[in-house]
């Protein structure tokens, strides 16, 4: 009995003494580098070499709140329904913003990292609005991108039976061309979320030349997810949705999203 006592406390003291070397090793020595789609769909999901550095404010979330465990986040540009496909067969790690209805299969944090309206701009000086289907008929030419969801049935609808009057564009730069175009007087209106369109018009110095036309009913949450095909996915997730609670709590979120103008999505 004695000599079974004395093993179980000798064991005990081996224990202390590892768990006391473990918690001495540094914290990046268990560090995962999480390689996150992104596509440009500014101030949410920013590509650095076009917005002079910044990756958006979902980035940023993403590289502090891992930050704040040890994992580094890695960027990888491609296109949006490109990052979705590499994200759901496992060979990147997340995606940076993208709608729980498009992805429901992925690995989400416990709330929502932002809120999308979809909106219609038209150039100042124009009389067209955006009042239903019967408006849509009416605009000469309304601008989208190719491939992009604006999640409002009535729009969608529309749009899915490919009419003549609504030029989807695709390649480098859509939004920014599609803004060029309006302000040409080649389109009547350019559908987009409403921070989205405001922040690239304000980018390019033409806020003063455009304005909202409408805007649609459907109100959609934005995420950061993460691949189902991870197996540390699920914490991934938990990371994401502690620590942004804290940043709120703390002041540190309305720091981040000051950088892009914009306040928190609760309060909108």
């Amino acid at each position: 009995m004695h000599a079974q006592a004395k093993q179980t406390k000798t064991h005990l003291i081996f224990s202390l003494i590892f768990a006391s070397l473990i918690s001495l090793v540094p914290t990046y020595v268990f560090s995962d580098t999480l390689r996150i789609a992104t596509d440009e769909w500014c101030p949410y999901d920013c590509i650095a070499s076009q917005n002079q550095g910044k990756v958006g404010y979902l980035g940023d979330l993403l590289v502090e709140t891992m930050k704040e465990r040890g994992h580094k986040v890695e960027f990888v540009e491609v296109s949006y329904s490109r990052g979705l496909q590499l994200v759901r067969e496992g060979k990147l790690d997340g995606t940076m913003a993208c709608f729980r209805e498009e992805a429901p299969d992925f690995v989400f944090p416990d709330f929502a990292l932002g809120k999308s309206n979809s909106t219609f701009f038209s150039r100042k000086d124009s009389n067209w609005r955006y009042t239903g289907k019967d408006s849509l008929e009416q605009a000469k030419m309304i601008g989208i991108i190719k491939g992009y969801d604006y999640v409002d049935p009535t729009v969608m609808d529309y749009i899915n039976q490919n009419p003549k009057n609504v030029l989807a564009i695709t390649g480098e730069k859509p939004l920014e061309r599609l803004l060029e175009m309006l302000i040409n007087g080649r389109l009547t209106a350019v559908i987009e979320d409403k921070i989205v369109l405001e922040y690239k018009a304000k980018q390019m110095g033409q806020s003063d030349q455009v304005k909202v036309s409408g805007i649609t009913s459907v109100v959609i949450d934005v995420y950061s997810s993460f691949s189902p095909k991870n197996p540390k996915s699920a914490e991934y997730a938990k990371i994401l949705s502690e620590e942004t609670l804290k940043m709120r709590k703390d002041g540190r979120l309305n720091k981040l999203l000051e950088r892009y103008g914009i306040q928190d999505w609760q309060t909108q």
